[in-house]
């Protein structure tokens, strides 16, 4: 296997958990993280999608330390 495949085969799997990962955000995540986001619409959370499959690592940490605190 050539590092062309490895370097897809990597992202493919970044994707695929970015993809999850912002499916559970938007739905519950995005509200530990900002207070304000428990009355917003679906609109709203849906323009957040796209962003959080690309960025899930930095969300998940923020989301980590956002739990963290309310404890």
């Amino acid at each position: 296997m050539n590092i062309v495949a490895v370097f897809v085969w990597v992202f493919y799997a970044y994707l695929i958990v970015g993809l999850l990962f912002a499916a559970w955000f938007v739905a519950k995540g995005v509200n530990t993280v900002d207070g304000g986001m428990k009355h917003t619409s679906w609109g709203v959370r849906l323009l957040l999608f796209p962003g959080s499959v690309l960025l899930w690592a930095v969300l998940l940490k923020k989301y980590l330390k956002a739990k963290s605190l309310d404890n």
